[in-house]
């Protein structure tokens, strides 16, 4: 039996989005900052994007990657552990990004404070920056 949606075509999607570069830079940039930090940093970063998900958006996001950070007990402390959080992606936290961003844009504030408050990470990322900037000026620059 068909019904009426079977008639839906699915639409196409252009390969750079498709790799996840839709939306603002935002979530690319966390991502980086997150990947950048050290361990007890990336605890009190994950504290923070965490923070205004509640059980099912822990679950919703990454493929259900963050839900093991939840309190088994059920309680609103998260369990977190630094061997776990060390195993976490880019991919994931840019996911977990683009997610806090659509609900709460204010925790990704809390994010950027507290993560310039580490001038090791701080440094870290810029540093990152600089070698991504000049990779890509050496792409574009024309031949001699």
């Amino acid at each position: 039996m068909s019904n009426e949606f079977d008639e839906i075509l699915e639409p196409t999607i252009p390969p750079d989005r498709a790799a996840g570069r839709t939306g603002t830079p935002t979530p690319r940039l966390v991502a980086r900052l997150f990947a950048a930090a050290g361990n007890p940093l990336r605890v009190r970063l994950l504290r923070c994007l965490m923070h205004p998900l509640g059980p099912l958006g822990a679950a919703g996001v990454a493929a259900g990657a963050f839900a093991t950070f939840l309190n088994p007990r059920g309680g609103t402390e998260l369990v977190i552990d630094l061997d776990a959080v060390a195993q976490l992606s880019s991919r994931q936290v840019h996911e977990l990004a683009q997610f806090v961003e659509q609900v709460d844009p204010q925790a990704l504030q809390q994010f950027a404070s507290l993560a310039s408050s580490s001038p090791l990470a701080v440094a870290t990322f810029s540093a990152s920056a600089l070698v991504l900037l000049y990779r890509r000026l050496q792409s574009v620059r024309p031949p001699a």
